[in-house]
């Protein structure tokens, strides 16, 4: 069986008077030796929904970020602190918005289907 270390993960609860309310976000960071610094990537999660959408390296980069092992998480909460106040995650919660509802759409639509099939 082969093990795959994934890094370290934080999730931060997004506050109720923000654009981001009702999300959360859920931040990985990696060590890389090679060139001293933490990969880190994202993802949102509709806590009503309880699914993800993951922010990934088709639509960012991966971000590489100094730190060490005192004030790696503080970094990460600055970065996620002033991507919310920047509106940085508000395409990816319409875009995940628009996801769920052509879901619903078509959910709704092969239930149709099937309940007038049988």
């Amino acid at each position: 069986m082969f093990k795959r270390r994934k890094g370290y993960t934080i999730e931060f609860d997004f506050p109720e008077k923000s654009t981001c309310n009702g999300y959360s976000v859920t931040c990985t960071y990696k060590y890389n030796k090679k060139i001293d610094k933490y990969a880190l990537e994202m993802e949102l999660k509709n806590k009503d929904i309880g699914d993800s959408f993951r922010i990934d390296r088709q639509e960012i980069d991966t971000q590489y970020i100094s730190g060490n092992k005192d004030n790696i998480e503080d970094n990460v909460k600055r970065i996620v602190q002033q991507a919310m106040f920047s509106g940085f995650f508000d395409k990816y919660i319409k875009r995940y918005e628009y996801t769920v509802k052509c879901f619903e759409k078509g959910n709704e639509y092969y239930e149709q289907e099937y309940f007038k099939n049988n």
